[in-house]
């Protein structure tokens, strides 16, 4: 869809009413469709942004801004529900996690979340990272936390695959940023580059997509845990203690992660290399040991692709560290 044109006549749109406040400018904002999947959906948005601009001035007319509050609010539904049919596939469990998101996850970031400096959150797993940020959005008071979070869900959006999505996602977190003061994602040209870049972030998906591959839970994890260990984000804080923990209970079908966690805590309380490398090795062998099954004709291991994946990440943590 041509977003960057429908943003140039928004602001075109606005420009010139500001000149000349006519009402027939504003009336064929009724006969517009209302649906986000119709390609017509993309002329709301000069009304919509004019609403945003405007609404304070008390200069629009009252059906005008009641149809605008309307649109917006459909738009707020309308991606809720999207989401919630992204995540609910692959989350089995969403009242638990809510729970263990609240407890653990929401209270540190709550008013407080920005895009940069990054947080433990930016390296999760994607699915695992939306959830996550689709929870502290829908639990959010504070404006300029909700924008940070609308860019981050729409870049995780790109990353997945969900382009369009994304787009629509970052169109809509610059209108309801026309609200929040002092915020770059009210700028016009910052929306533009945030387009252009979530188009680069979704073409490694598309690839994969048309090979029939997919990105595997065992490469995620390998990479949340390289940026975990990297020397820059080696904190032990409660950000890095809580996503350690939220990786041992979201991904349960690997229980030894459970036996990595305080090895992890450790080392990134005390930097000790060898201590960890020790501990890693340690639950490796016992790990070989319980998982392994050795036929006696064959005399080699034989491992489900669970196990397999489970002494990757072993490795994996190992290889990061030696």
């Amino acid at each position: 869809m041509k977003f960057q044109k429908a943003i140039h006549r928004a602001e075109m749109f606005f420009n010139h009413y500001q000149k000349e406040p006519s009402v027939t400018r504003l009336n064929s904002f009724k006969r517009l469709h209302a649906d986000l999947k119709s390609r017509s959906y993309l002329f709301n948005i000069k009304y919509l942004y004019t609403y945003q601009m405007l609404k304070g001035a008390d200069v629009l007319p009252e059906w005008y801004a009641s149809l605008a509050k309307s649109r917006l609010t459909e738009l707020e539904k309308f991606f809720n529900s999207e989401f919630h049919k992204l995540l609910v596939e692959d989350n089995g469990k969403p009242e638990e996690l809510n729970k263990f998101l609240i407890q653990r996850i929401a209270w540190i970031y709550q008013g407080k979340f920005r895009v940069y400096p990054a947080t433990p959150l930016d390296y999760l797993p994607l699915k695992l990272r939306l959830s996550v940020y689709i929870f502290l959005y829908q639990n959010e008071d504070d404006q300029k936390a909700r924008c940070h979070l609308r860019s981050r869900i729409a870049t995780s959006l790109a990353r997945l695959g969900y382009l369009e999505l994304a787009n629509f996602y970052s169109v809509y977190n610059w209108l309801m940023a026309q609200d929040v003061t002092n915020t770059h994602f009210r700028e016009s040209q910052h929306l533009i580059r945030s387009l252009q870049s979530q188009k680069y972030m979704s073409q490694s998906a598309k690839r994969l997509a048309k090979d029939g591959e997919d990105v595997s839970k065992v490469t995620e994890l390998n990479y949340y845990y390289t940026q975990l260990l990297h020397p820059k984000n080696m904190k032990y804080d409660r950000g890095n203690v809580a996503t350690i923990d939220l990786v041992i209970f979201y991904y349960d079908e690997y229980p030894q992660l459970k036996e990595l966690g305080l090895p992890l805590k450790n080392y990134l309380r005390t930097h000790n290399k060898e201590e960890f490398y020790e501990a890693v090795a340690k639950q490796r062998m016992k790990f070989i040991r319980d998982a392994v099954q050795v036929p006696y004709t064959l005399r080699e291991m034989i491992m489900t692709p669970i196990d397999q994946e489970q002494l990757i990440i072993y490795n994996y943590l190992l290889r990061i560290i030696a």
